[in-house]
């Protein structure tokens, strides 16, 4: 059809991309580090942890503070780096489902941006490394879950991103060919999970994530959400 766009399928990262959510995960973060004796990370770093799902930014935040401190007198103890592992997950999820979108906000323009994408044809998916449950929790929160048709998060399949599983699943599951669709996120988890999966890619520069020039080459990149429809050619 003339004026059809040529991308016919968005796949949207979450943390970093859509949604500014490093202040609740660093709050829950630190009740985690709290649980386990160890003083809280703040923001700023939390938000350089966060991206490959919460295991990862639990093992993170652990090991930084093992490094760098000793628990604090009358903490927990713990037999093993495991338990302690533990300890601190079940600190953050206790805390995170009730603090998903407390201090958290949709970057600017984000509901009117999604809205334009699709009045042009082009059908919107979720692909996060966060735990589904939050992730469809979060979305319904800050409005915007009914503009995805699919929602894929990092334990709704065998392997999360940077895998190109998810991709392929969202795009076997809508009808779409990879080579027509386009995952718009902010990490080379991100990346490498586009190039793997035949899709395109936009970086996010404002988010979280960090990659490599030479890795990005030619990639577009916005600065804003807002962005993203000029990126894409619509």
């Amino acid at each position: 059809m003339a004026g059809a766009p040529l991308v016919k399928l968005l796949a949207v990262d979450l943390d970093g991309t859509l949604v500014d959510s490093a202040p609740d995960i660093a709050h829950c973060l630190g009740s985690a580090l709290d649980a386990v004796g160890y003083a809280r990370p703040g923001e700023a770093r939390t938000r350089v942890w966060i991206g490959d799902g919460l295991e990862t930014l639990i093992a993170r935040a652990l090991a930084h503070a093992g490094q760098s401190e000793t628990a604090a007198m009358g903490s927990p103890t713990f037999t093993t780096a495991e338990a302690r592992h533990r300890a601190a997950l079940d600190a953050f999820l206790a805390c995170y489902g009730d603090n998903l979108f407390a201090h958290s906000r949709l970057y600017p323009d984000a509901i009117a941006t999604l809205d334009a994408v699709r009045a042009r044809g082009v059908r919107l998916c979720c692909i996060t490394n966060k735990r589904y449950a939050f992730a469809e929790q979060l979305l319904a929160q800050a409005g915007v879950l009914d503009r995805f048709e699919l929602l894929l998060g990092g334990d709704s399949l065998p392997e999360k991103k940077p895998s190109p599983l998810p991709l392929n699943v969202a795009a076997d599951t809508l009808g779409i060919p990879p080579a027509a669709a386009t995952l718009v996120g902010d990490s080379h988890q991100d990346l490498r999970a586009a190039r793997a999966a035949g899709y395109g890619f936009v970086l996010a520069t404002y988010g979280y994530g960090k990659i490599d020039e030479t890795e990005l080459a030619d990639a577009p990149r916005i600065r804003k959400f807002a962005d993203l429809p000029r990126a894409l050619g619509l």
